[in-house]
C-alpha cells in the first residue's frame, strides 16, 4: 500500500488536473453512484429544460448500483458497473461540472476526448470485487430519482476505496497505454 495516494474526494477534485494515470489512490469521501437509467432521465430532464434533483458541479459520479445489505451490514456488494455504458451521457455530465468519474473498463475514443477537454479524471475500480469493496462504504442514502427503485442516485461516503487512474486530464489513457507496454511481436 506505499505506492497508495490516500487522498479524499476534496482533494481529488483540486487535484484532478495533477493526476496521471497509472496512479493508485486510496480515496475517502461522498460520491454520487448512479448508472445509465438515472443518466437517462437527468438527459430527459434537461431535454425537458426542468431543474436536476442533484448539483453536479464538482461532483465525483461513481457508476454502481449495489446489491442489498446483508444482514448487519451497512451496504451489500457495490462494485463499479461497465463505465462504456454511460459515454452517451459523459459530455452532457461533464458540461454540468462533474470532474471526476469511477467505473470500471476501457471507455470509447470520443470519451476519453471529451475526458481531456473538460480536464476531469476517470478511474478504473476492480470489477468483481464489489462484496470487498463494500467495506470501503462507511454510508450511503438514496438523494434522487427515488421512483427508479435500485437505480435511483444515491450518495456513498468512501473509507480508503481502492482506485487507479485510467485516463487523465491530459487525454491518456491506460488502456492504450497498456496495449503499447505489453504488445507482443
Amino acid at each position: 500500500m506505499e505506492d497508495m495516494i490516500r487522498m479524499d474526494t476534496e482533494q481529488l477534485i483540486e487535484q484532478a488536473k495533477e493526476l496521471t494515470i497509472e496512479q493508485h489512490l486510496l480515496l475517502s469521501g461522498w460520491v454520487y453512484g448512479f448508472t445509465d437509467q438515472a443518466h437517462k432521465k437527468l438527459h430527459d430532464l434537461l431535454e425537458d429544460e426542468k431543474m436536476l434533483p442533484i448539483d453536479l458541479q464538482n461532483a465525483i459520479i461513481f457508476y454502481t448500483n449495489p446489491s442489498p445489505a446483508p444482514r448487519g451490514e451497512v451496504i451489500g456488494a457495490v462494485g463499479p458497473a461497465t463505465s462504456q455504458n454511460m459515454d452517451i451521457y459523459l459530455p452532457e455530465m461533464l458540461d454540468l461540472g462533474v470532474k471526476v468519474t469511477i467505473g470500471k473498463g476501457e471507455r470509447s475514443k470520443a470519451a476519453y476526448d471529451t475526458i481531456a477537454e473538460h480536464g476531469a479524471v476517470y478511474l478504473t475500480a476492480v470489477g468483481g470485487a464489489g462484496a470487498l469493496l463494500s467495506g470501503c462504504v462507511e454510508e450511503w442514502e438514496t438523494v434522487a430519482l427515488e421512483e427508479l427503485g435500485d437505480q435511483a442516485i444515491r450518495r456513498y461516503k468512501l473509507k480508503d476505496f481502492p482506485v487507479t487512474v485510467a485516463a487523465d486530464s491530459t487525454g491518456r489513457n491506460l488502456f492504450d497505454i497498456g496495449r503499447f507496454k505489453y504488445r507482443r511481436f
